[in-house]
């Protein structure tokens, strides 16, 4: 990967511009002693996270969530890593502070596990705080407990952009008072997307279809989709389909790229998983067969990814245009 062959200049162009590819306007203000933070409630409604001094016992549920607090320097404030099905699913560099923290499980704690943990701050998606599964944001609320939720995992279209995960990452660098790096993370994701928009202008953008296997059918990754908009951000056309879409649809589409999207419980099924589509009668006519470009994407790198969004704008860029990463150290 392009990860950090120059990231030190990058960010500190970024840090010093206004705005860059994803805005830069000034953040929610800030509450006299204390960090002020927009965010919802398990109504959906927003709400204002007033945090008078960084989190110090944090439960984070779901990879995106303990791997972006671990990126920003405050992993050793984990007490609780909950949804990362193994520890081959972080990035190296992560893996240690991951070990070190506490309680790292794949099954949810009870609520009562939770409290005996003593948290200040819980971080989950929008699911994550509903009666059946850790109780709503005003059951922790009320106990002097913070919430946060990402934006993308609430299901409304308007929050499932590349800049939607940039905001999260942001708010969180704000949380945790680690601003700088939360912004050298975001100018990472911002020079992979200028790198493939200067250097793909005026040509043609690969019709993609980005689906997840479900049986007799397929999930499709739409235009509202944080995948989708990955997409369009590295000059590819997403094809937009109903939620869900049968083979023939597929067929019938016949896209140039297919980006197979893999859920947790079947991650180190992804080669298999990408050799039955290839393999399939049904599907040797597609340009995406023949041309062998069908490629396989973990969940972690287009739902509420987060930090790991770079990963999918990188996987994404370099399976359209592969003539971009063909010189060494690209």
């Amino acid at each position: 990967m392009r990860r950090c062959g120059f990231l030190g200049a990058v960010a500190l162009v970024c840090l010093v511009s206004s705005g860059c590819l994803f805005g830069g306007e000034m953040p929610p203000s800030v509450e006299e002693g204390g960090v002020s933070v927009v965010n919802y409630d398990s109504a959906g409604s927003e709400i204002t996270e007033v945090f008078t001094h960084p989190p110090e016992r944090v439960v984070a549920i779901w990879q995106n969530d303990v791997e972006t607090i671990i990126a920003l320097g405050a992993g050793d404030t984990l007490v609780a890593a909950v949804g990362v099905p193994y520890v081959e699913c972080l990035l190296p560099e992560y893996r240690e502070a991951y070990e070190k923290i506490p309680l790292r499980q794949m099954v949810m704690p009870s609520v009562e596990e939770i409290l005996m943990l003593k948290p200040d701050l819980i971080i989950g998606w929008y699911s994550t705080f509903s009666e059946h599964v850790t109780k709503s944001t005003s059951f922790w609320h009320e106990r002097g407990i913070h919430t946060y939720m990402p934006a993308s995992s609430m299901g409304r279209p308007s929050g499932n952009t590349v800049e939607g995960e940039c905001e999260y990452i942001r708010d969180l660098g704000r949380i945790f008072e680690r601003e700088e790096r939360a912004e050298k993370l975001v100018c990472q994701m911002q020079e992979e997307i200028r790198y493939v928009q200067e250097n793909t202008r005026g040509k043609e953008r690969p019709r993609t279809l980005i689906i997840e296997r479900m049986g007799n059918q397929f999930m499709s990754y739409g235009k509202d989709t944080l995948a989708a908009d990955i997409l369009r951000h590295v000059n590819g056309e997403p094809l937009s389909y109903e939620r869900y879409i049968g083979f023939e649809q597929v067929v019938d589409a016949n896209p140039e790229v297919v980006f197979l999207i893999v859920s947790e419980d079947r991650y180190r099924e992804a080669e298999t998983i990408k050799t039955e589509f290839m393999d399939d009668p049904a599907f040797q006519d597609i340009q995406a067969v023949q041309n062998n470009r069908v490629y396989v994407l973990p969940l972690y790198m287009v739902y509420a990814s987060a930090t790991r969004t770079y990963d999918g704008i990188h996987a994404m860029a370099h399976g359209l245009h592969p003539e971009l990463y063909e010189e060494v150290g690209k």
